[in-house]
């Protein structure tokens, strides 16, 4: 269970109204079935801008993507959307876990990959929570420049996994 969905009870009665990590019900007690790349996303909601990713690698670059477009969107003041970009990361970050389960890394490349996860999981967890924090000081791009050199290491890490040194 991630950083964030322990999280979730904490987090969605903090401020006004409900707000909640990835803006779904708390992820399954087991895994889902495998499902086909191109399959269509199973939220309900449908709000996700990111596309599903076919393969791990695929996953890793659209990871990047988005922790790009998040750091574009705080330097422009863009709240909501900067907001939601960080929800996108969490919802992405599931499918990545997802598919670094079937590749099956194994020794030090299973342990890079599977601590570059959860270090992503756990930096964008705190910029999540400084959205939605009641200290009116909490500063989303403060915090998301406080961990930008891990962030950059856990994409290092992951890229090592992305690279092919599957089994």
């Amino acid at each position: 269970m991630s950083v964030f969905h322990r999280a979730l009870p904490i987090l969605t009665c903090v401020g006004v109204g409900c707000l909640a990590w990835t803006g779904c019900a708390p992820a399954p007690t087991k895994a889902p079935a495998a499902k086909p790349a191109a399959a269509s996303h199973d939220h309900d909601h449908g709000h996700h801008d990111h596309d599903e990713p076919e393969s791990f690698a695929d996953g890793v670059a659209k990871l990047e993507a988005l922790a790009a477009d998040l750091t574009e969107k705080l330097a422009d003041s863009a709240g909501e959307s900067a907001d939601d970009a960080v929800h996108d990361i969490g919802h992405l970050l599931e499918e990545v876990r997802e598919f670094a389960t079937k590749e099956q890394f194994e020794g030090d490349v299973a342990a890079a990959v599977t601590g570059a996860l959860d270090e992503l999981d756990e930096c964008f967890g705190k910029v999540d929570e400084a959205f939605h924090s009641v200290d009116e000081k909490a500063d989303p791009a403060k915090e998301l420049e406080s961990v930008r050199e891990r962030i950059e290491a856990a994409f290092k890490s992951l890229k090592v996994g992305a690279s092919g040194e599957a089994k």
